[in-house]
């Protein structure tokens, strides 16, 4: 019995040495490391979430008030750590704000209740989650431009649907845009890519800083 052990372990030990080496070997290992870098942004950005939902009625105010605890601007780290899921990390590398703005989306409204909406006000919300684009996971095009390597992209193709306003930032023709794993393009409205009358460090910025960054978009 014991010679049959040894010999199965040996041949075993062939086999594997005969066995060709995965094409998708680089792939298999990197893309689940760039995806762990989307997570900490979908976690951020789910705790933004919930930090509106229990920042509104039912657990604020009125449903005939409609008030809500939270005006334009970042949501701070210490606001979001009680709303971060268990087992997952508030990531500083990524910023998460509100944008509270005019039905045209042309101004950032602030100030006490900014962001209450209204039949009247026409209020537009967009809770939006950024950061940086470490250098291992980018490309530079012929042209000098800065974009997600393919690892990001496909990461970025296994974490979102085709319709969420996830991906990457660029500018173009005066405007910036959020751009999808396909290539489709969402447009930031201009008070966010201007960063107005805000105090925190803006999706300007990062681009500024970085070149390109990821960003997760959501009206509410």
């Amino acid at each position: 019995m014991y010679l049959w052990v040894v010999l199965t372990t040996f041949l075993a030990m062939i086999a594997a040495y005969a066995l060709p080496i995965r094409q998708d070997t680089q792939e298999a290992v990197t893309v689940p490391v760039a995806q762990a870098r989307l997570v900490y942004m979908v976690a951020k950005q789910a705790a933004g979430e919930q930090f509106m939902k229990e920042n509104a009625y039912p657990y604020y105010s009125t449903e005939a008030e409609g008030d809500v605890n939270y005006t334009s601007g970042q949501i701070s780290d210490a606001d979001l750590d009680p709303y971060i899921a268990f087992g997952f990390v508030n990531s500083r590398d990524f910023v998460t704000a509100v944008y509270c703005m005019d039905e045209d989306l042309t101004t950032t409204q602030t100030g006490s209740g900014s962001c209450k909406k209204t039949d009247e006000n026409k209020l537009q919300r967009l809770l939006i989650t950024y950061g940086a684009i470490p250098e291992r996971w980018q490309s530079v095009t012929e042209d000098g431009d800065i974009t997600p390597a393919p690892d990001m992209m496909q990461a970025l193709r296994q974490q979102f649907g085709i319709k969420d306003m996830a991906g990457y930032v660029v500018r173009e023709g005066g405007k910036m845009y959020v751009v999808n794993y396909e290539g489709t393009r969402f447009e930031v409205p201009q008070p966010v890519a201007n960063n107005t009358n805000m105090a925190h460090y803006g999706l300007n910025n990062c681009l500024n800083d970085y070149g390109t960054c990821l960003a997760y978009m959501q009206w509410k």
